[in-house]
């Protein structure tokens, strides 16, 4: 089998779960070292149990990592490994990354990503905060990250699309299970504006411990993480503690005192993170200027303007890929680069490297 096909097939080892997987690299170095390894080379690792090993040989001759890829294939999901260069560079600097990730629509891309997340009950106050808050991140240029769950989370994303912008949901089932149930119209939005993702197999199902575990990846995706409403003891606690621990910042919306659905946010607060008082704070504690609406970029009526302009992102592009990437030739995009510098829409912060200004 291919390393590909060997993670695949790692994956949807039966209890296969991201802490036994590490230890099984951290003995064998590879998938495919896991694979051709002998039961008596397992037991001798002492990476793991008895009953583990059990599934990983017996699962030899039941998993067949060609035909899950094809199925799949039928449901327009990928397949991406750590290894591979589409996987997100900044989920790869957290601690214990997931080694795999299936996507449903697409993965976030280089720009600036904020994860907006709360509690499921939440008050019609946190709903609405959300909401605003989703479509201001959207009107910023930024992606939404949360995790599709009830509450604030499905509020966040709902913004965010309202406001034109790009939204992720990360999952803690697999990508072709929509939970809630009555998230499956915001699933589908989802999907064409961004995308599903999730580090458990197809079929997963939503099982309770699952969730904390993608919260890192919801924290790991983002620049920053915004806590709407949340009790102390809370997912979305642990969100912005994952957050803290990768080095993104942590913002909070404030509650009434004594409220248990803001204990968690005030608290939050308290320790140290952002307020928000008003939705223009995001975009100032952010450095983000209004995308959506900014004068300059509505005034880009041209074509070729708006194909080199989209090309770009935070992250500095050089000249000659943002040539590959319109298909223009070296000159012509000189000229439009420096049109898009005076209008301090772009900046060139090493020489022929050019990035957004935001």
């Amino acid at each position: 089998m291919t390393e590909r096909e060997c993670w695949l097939w790692l994956n949807n080892v039966p209890y296969m779960w991201h802490n036994k997987i590490k230890k099984l690299l951290e003995a064998f170095g590879t998938p495919l070292e896991i694979y051709n390894s002998s039961k008596e080379r397992l037991v001798l690792s002492k990476a793991v149990s008895e009953k583990d090993i059990y599934h990983i040989t017996h699962s030899k001759g039941i998993i067949d990592p060609v035909k899950i890829a094809e199925d799949m294939d039928k449901k327009n999901i990928k397949f991406v490994t750590i290894d591979e260069e589409k996987y997100p560079g900044r989920l790869k600097l957290i601690d214990n990354p997931p080694y795999c990730l299936y996507v449903k629509g697409k993965l976030p891309e280089k720009g600036k990503a904020v994860s907006v997340v709360g509690a499921r009950n939440c008050s019609d106050y946190g709903r609405n905060m959300a909401r605003a808050i989703g479509r201001k991140l959207a009107e910023l240029g930024s992606d939404v990250i949360s995790g599709m769950a009830r509450g604030i989370d499905t509020y966040g994303h709902i913004g965010a699309l309202e406001g034109k912008g790009y939204t992720y949901a990360v999952l803690g089932s697999g990508v072709d299970v929509c939970y809630p149930s009555e998230n499956a119209e915001l699933y589908e939005e989802i999907v064409k504006r961004g995308g599903v993702i999730s580090e458990f197999p197809m079929g997963a199902k939503p099982e309770g411990w699952r969730f904390p575990q993608r919260n890192r990846i919801i924290s790991g995706l983002s620049h920053c993480v915004i806590v709407v409403e949340a009790k102390v003891k809370s997912g979305s606690l642990i969100t912005a503690e994952f957050a803290l621990e990768q080095g993104a910042d942590v913002m909070a919306v404030p509650g009434r005192a004594g409220d248990k659905l803001s204990e968690g946010s005030n608290m939050l607060i308290k320790d140290g993170a952002e307020i928000i008082t008003c939705l223009d704070d995001i975009g100032n504690f952010l450095g983000m200027a209004d995308v959506k609406n900014n004068e300059n970029l509505i005034k880009l009526l041209e074509k070729d303007f708006e194909v080199v302009y989209s090309e770009t992102d935070l992250s500095p592009v050089s000249i000659d890929e943002l040539a590959e990437r319109t298909g223009m030739k070296i000159e012509k995009l000189y000229e439009i680069l420096l049109k898009l510098q005076l209008r301090n829409l772009i900046w060139e912060p090493v020489k022929n490297y050019y990035a957004r200004k935001l």
